[in-house]
Parts: structure tokens; sequence; C-alpha cells
């Protein structure tokens, strides 16, 4: 596997890495409040994922591995499955787990050297020449995204991307575009809102728990989800940023 854990000793590292980025910032005199984010809520789109219609095929991993160009071992794209009932009745409920490209980006706030940062439909994307691959973003972010990987005898974070290049020509990310269950969905933020606020209603009558998440997590994300049961059943984050990481 690509990614490096980051125990005790990674730890130490990251710590002398943050001390001579912060170091070298002060002397340089970069120090300097961070930008307002460029993307309005006119601009604002996002990944809408319907797991309820997931029919578990891996295609949209696939797909990102691909137009990544990422090796085999390697995915931006991970699921968090949960068995639900008992034998013969038994049901698989899943939840996608990869860059949630929150509103409120801890791992934007944390990058001494600003190679994240907010594109103008809201996605998080990166700099990778500019990343020195501290680790502070996977240790700031709620969802334990980033992965680090040493490329080149280079360490890196890596993570979605949203395929930046993908919709500046006006076309949908790659996962989207190849599900073959249309359990994916891009489009404008609010749009996708509408539509999982309404799928979730119809899902009630079968799971009175389902439930639209990524609406005020993080004050929004760029990946909604429909889940047919509760969030904290996915490990996810459960309350907005303000109470839970308070």
């Amino acid at each position: 596997m690509l990614e490096k854990k980051i125990d005790r000793r990674n730890l130490l590292k990251i710590g002398t890495t943050s001390a001579v980025v912060g170091t070298a910032l002060l002397f340089t005199g970069c120090e300097e409040e961070a930008a307002a984010p460029i993307f309005t809520d006119a601009t604002k789109t996002a990944i809408l994922m319907d797991t309820s219609l997931c029919v578990e095929c891996h295609a949209c991993r696939v797909a990102c591995q691909n137009h990544n160009a990422l090796p085999v071992e390697q995915s931006y794209i991970k699921f968090e499955s949960v068995e639900k009932g008992s034998f013969p009745k038994v049901e698989y409920h899943l939840s996608r787990n990869s860059c949630m490209h929150c509103t409120d980006a801890p791992c934007v706030d944390i990058c001494p050297v600003k190679a994240l940062y907010k594109g103008d439909t809201g996605f998080t994307h990166m700099n990778y020449d500019a990343c020195i691959g501290c680790g502070m973003c996977k240790m700031q972010c709620p969802y334990d995204v980033p992965v680090i990987a040493e490329v080149d005898s280079a360490r890196k974070m890596f993570k979605c991307q949203g395929c930046e290049d993908l919709i500046t020509e006006g076309q949908e990310p790659a996962c989207v575009n190849t599900c073959i269950a249309n359990s994916l969905k891009y489009g404008p933020v609010e749009e996708m809102i509408d539509a999982a606020k309404a799928r979730v209603e119809v899902l009630k009558v079968k799971y009175p728990k389902a439930n639209v998440y990524g609406v005020t997590q993080q004050d929004g994300l760029g990946l909604i989800l429909i889940l047919r049961d509760d969030a904290k059943e996915f490990k996810l984050v459960y309350k907005d940023k303000v109470t839970s990481l308070a």
C-alpha cells in the first residue's frame, strides 16, 4: 500500500517539518490572512450519491483510478458497508468515503504552504508541486481522507480533486459519468439538495431513518449522500463542526 500511517516516528517528522515551514514563513514575511473563497452560491456544485441505488460494482472507483492514473492499490474512493437485518432478510447499507469537499475545509486552513485551495465550484483542489507531504491535512481532516504517499522520493498528499480538469470543460466527474446504476449525479448544489430531499421522502416509507447528509456538515459538503440509516452508522461526522470538533 502507498499510504503511510502517521505513527509516533512520522509524527515527529511532521512536527519538525511544520516547525521549519513555520519559521520560513515568519522570516520571509509570507504570513497572511486566508483569502476569501472564490466560489458563490451561484457557482457552487456538488456530487450527489444515492446509496440506496448503488450496486457496489466499483465502476466509479475504477473510473477514478483510470482518470487520475492511480496504481491499482491506491484509490480516492472507498466504501463503508454495514450489514442490516438477519438471515434470510439481510441488506447491506453503504456510504462513500472520499474527499467530502467541505465548505469549511480544515485541510485548507491548516496547510502551511497553501497547497490546498477552493475552486470556483466549491471543490477542494490541490497544487501537488507545492505539497510537502507534512501530513497536517490528514491529521485535521474530520473524515480521515488524505493519503500520504512517497512518490519519486518525495512525500505528497493525494485525494479526490473533484475532477477539476473535467468540470472546467463542462463535463461530469469521472465517477458520475461511469455510474451504471444512476446512483451518482452532478450539478448545482441547490438542485442536488432538492433532489436528495425528495428522494429521502420516498425512502422513508421503507427506511424511516433515511436522511440527507452534507447539507449543514462543515457548512455544507460538495459530496452529498442519501443514506438509508443514521450517519453515525458509517463513522461519518455526526454533528456540525462547531459542536463535533469543539
